[in-house]
Parts: C-alpha cells; sequence; structure tokens
C-alpha cells in the first residue's frame, strides 16, 4: 500500500504537469543544446520517473498504452513517422508528434489513477479562469505578461500588431496559437458539474470574457470558428434549456447591436467592427473591412497566399510519398513566389509526411470524431459533447492555420472522452402513464 505522503507528492507532479500544460510558456524552462527541457517537458520527465520506479504505475501505465483503442488508430500514422525519420535522418520528424502523443497518454494516465474526470476538469477551469484574467492584463499591457518568463531563446516571438491593434497571444507562442488555445477551452463554459448536462450559457460570464479574449487575438479564423463554436454549442445544449437559451441568446445579440451603435465612432467599436467585416471579407471576398481602415493591399494579397498555399499540392519538390520532415525551417518556391510559412496544418503535413502522414493522421481525427459522435447518440453525455464540440472546431481552425504546438489541448478533450463512463442514455418515463399505452399510440398513429 502506498503511503499518504508518496500519492500525494505523486498528485502534486501531476497537478504541475496540467498547470504547465495550460499556463507556461513553451518558452519557459532549461535550454539545452540538444533538447530544450521546457517546464511541459520537465513534468513529463518527473511523472515518467514516478511512474517508472513504482511497479503498479508501471503496470497500470502500459495498460493504458497498450489497451486503450486509441493505438489502433495512430498506428498508421506512427509507421509514417518512424520511416520518414529513417529516410530523412530526421529524429524531430519523430520526436515532435511523439512527445505529443506521449502527453496524451499521460493525460488519460492521470485521469484515471489520480484526477478522475470531474477532478480533471475543475483543474482545467482553474487553469482557463487564470488564462482569461491574464488576458486581460495583457490587452491593458500591450505585451504578453508571459514574456517575462522567457529563459529559451528562439520561442518568443514578440508583440504582434495589426492595423495599429495589438494582439494578444497569452502564453502561445503567437495569437492564432492562443485563438486555438480558446477553440478547446470554450466548450467548457458548457458543461456543469453538478448535473453533467450541457447547456451553452451555464456560465455566460465566462462565455462573454472568453469572446472578448478572442477577439483581441486579432485572429479572423479563430473569430469565425468561436461563433459557430457557439452555435454548435447552442444545438447540442439539452433539450430543456432551448426557450431559455432562445430568449438568451436574443437578448445578447440586441445588446451587442446596441453597444456596437452607441460606442460606433469609439475605438473599441471601431476595433470590432474591423474584426467582424474583415471575417466577412475572408469568408465572401469582400472589403467591407476598408472602411474600418482595413489595408485593402493586404486583403488581396492575404487571398492570394490562401490559393497559392493549395499549390503546394503540386509542387516538384515534395515526393507525394516521402514528406521533407521537419529538420529545416520552410521557405521554398511555389508557382515562383517565395513561402516562408504554411498556414493550413493539412497543407504543411503534407510538405512534412507527404501524402501517406497526411492521411494517416486525417484518419486518426476522423476515427476519433465518428467514435465520438456515435457515443453522443448513445449516451447523450455532456464530457462527450464538450470533446465534439471542441474536436471539430479545432480541425476546422488548423484548416487555415498551423497546430503551433496545440495539439496538446486537443488531446485534453479526447483524454477526457475516453475515460468518461459511457453509460448508456435511458429516456425517462412518466409514471402517470403506462409505456405499453404509448407504444399503442404510436401504433394507430400510424394509420391516422
Amino acid at each position: 500500500m502506498r503511503n499518504t505522503k508518496e500519492l500525494n507528492a505523486f498528485r502534486k507532479f501531476a497537478v504541475a504537469y496540467v498547470v504547465a500544460l495550460y499556463v507556461l510558456p513553451q518558452y519557459f524552462g532549461v535550454p539545452n543544446p540538444v533538447f530544450d527541457l521546457t517546464a511541459v517537458r520537465i513534468t513529463i520527465i518527473a511523472l515518467l520517473l514516478l511512474i517508472i520506479t513504482d511497479y503498479k504505475r508501471s503496470h497500470d501505465f502500459m495498460d493504458v498504452i497498450l489497451k486503450e483503442k486509441v493505438g489502433l488508430l495512430l498506428i498508421p500514422y506512427i509507421v509514417v513517422l518512424v520511416y520518414t525519420m529513417v529516410l530523412r535522418a530526421d529524429v524531430n520528424a519523430f520526436l515532435n508528434p511523439f512527445v505529443e502523443f506521449l502527453e496524451l497518454y499521460l493525460l488519460i494516465y492521470l485521469i484515471k489513477d489520480t484526477f478522475g474526470v470531474d477532478g480533471m476538469i475543475r483543474l482545467i477551469m482553474a487553469c482557463i479562469y487564470v488564462l482569461i484574467f491574464l488576458g486581460f492584463v495583457e490587452i491593458v499591457m500591450g505585451t504578453s505578461p508571459f514574456s517575462y518568463l522567457e529563459t529559451i531563446d528562439g520561442i518568443y516571438t514578440g508583440r504582434f500588431v495589426r492595423g495599429g491593434h495589438y494582439r494578444i497571444m497569452s502564453c502561445a507562442s503567437h495569437s492564432l496559437g492562443y485563438g486555438l488555445m480558446l477553440v478547446t477551452m470554450l466548450p467548457f463554459c458548457g458543461y456543469d458539474l453538478e448535473t453533467k448536462e450541457y447547456n451553452v450559457f451555464r456560465r455566460p460570464i465566462l462565455l462573454i470574457l472568453m469572446m472578448v479574449n478572442v477577439f483581441q487575438t486579432g485572429s479572423r479564423s479563430t473569430l469565425g470558428v468561436s461563433f459557430a463554436e457557439i452555435a454548435l454549442m447552442f444545438i447540442l445544449s439539452d433539450r430543456k434549456y432551448l426557450k431559455a437559451n432562445v430568449i438568451y441568446l436574443l437578448t445578447g445579440l440586441v445588446a451587442f447591436g446596441m453597444a456596437l451603435v452607441v460606442g460606433f465612432k469609439t475605438a473599441f467599436g471601431n476595433y470590432v467592427m474591423l474584426q467582424i467585416t474583415s471575417l466577412i471579407d475572408s469568408l465572401f471576398n469582400t472589403t467591407y473591412s476598408v472602411a474600418y481602415g482595413a489595408d485593402l493591399l493586404q486583403l488581396r494579397q492575404s487571398k492570394a497566399y490562401r490559393d497559392l498555399l493549395k499549390e503546394i499540392y503540386h509542387v516538384d519538390w515534395v515526393n507525394p510519398l516521402l514528406g521533407l520532415g521537419r529538420k529545416r525551417a520552410f521557405r521554398s518556391l511555389v508557382n515562383g513566389r517565395v513561402v516562408k510559412s504554411i498556414d493550413n496544418f493539412y497543407i504543411a503535413e503534407f510538405v512534412r509526411y507527404a501524402y501517406p502522414g497526411m492521411f494517416a493522421y486525417i484518419f486518426f481525427l476522423a476515427g476519433m470524431g465518428i467514435s465520438m459522435v456515435r457515443d453522443f447518440f448513445r449516451t447523450r453525455s455532456g464530457i462527450t459533447r464538450l470533446a465534439l464540440i471542441g474536436g471539430i472546431m479545432y480541425c476546422l481552425n488548423i484548416k487555415v492555420v498551423d497546430s503551433l504546438q496545440t495539439f496538446k489541448y486537443l488531446y485534453v478533450l479526447i483524454a477526457l472522452y475516453i475515460c468518461e463512463e459511457k453509460t448508456p442514455f435511458v429516456p425517462a418515463v412518466s409514471e402517470d402513464h403506462s409505456k405499453y399505452i404509448k407504444k399503442e399510440k404510436s401504433y394507430f398513429a400510424r394509420y391516422k
């Protein structure tokens, strides 16, 4: 039997791991010429040492690795990682995704062994509140408060400004990365820990504060995906909240519209309109945002860049069966134009691992998505809804940005889904009516 002191020590390291995962930036840690020891990696190493040196823990952790069915979905992708590493002599081609998968399995193990699903959600909610609060601090400061934690050179990318407006980035290395984090965190606003139900307006204040952070990232893709995400949260909320939610939604839209009308000529109103019209311009190829200070030339260049990225599938410097790996920074010619970065994860994955790698990872994502949809209809679980909403919207968002080392937040959702109890949904039967009478009414109804 483990003593209380040992259990408490392991739990503290587990909490430190989750906090480091969410709150501490990737550029905080111990620099190393071979393999930088970020805060997350340090906690991973500490947890693995505690697991390996304990027989029961090591046995339970191996059970997680060997018995969880998610591993079957990952096998094709891991095969691609291995042969790319060997043929391209690129250790990072295997190591970077491997560390992310290790994070996934550690999360599954910690939920099963230490936190439980509810305990993990409470810890994540605490981290979300901290990040949202610091997002407002960053808005006031005009620079990331996390930048003072920079101990590893070459990761922190500095301040981002577009159209004279500072774009918050929180603990991520880019505003777009923080946007991806917010997309995975938004669905937590709707889950009720006490009733296990799902309701989009369960935490309305937090939802509003998170949307303010979304606007302040200055990311059109994050803004559009977040609007769609709230709509999906609304649709998948428990039906008994429908009438109240319709009233809340209409009231919120009217209040938001009135606030824009009142503050139309203020800096705040102009910024909000700039973000909304920029999103509309991106979707429908219009130029409404120019009236609020957007650069017309920049809009056209952005559209041309998106069109150019699609041509990467046809370039001759990528072997369709063997990608380039990860050992060098991307900079290549596409149709005679220099492309320095790829703002589309799926295209970037094609460059790194060619068609086999891209399709193998899509197979993993699709497999998890199908499993979640099946279990949603079977269990009506609030946690499955949370994971499904966040997972779908994250996968949609990375169609216009790269993952920016944020897959760990998607894996948090997957780990919660895997660990929840999947109890089949049983509809409540009223005591005032016989179930046989109900069946009889349904039978005769077919002939009316």
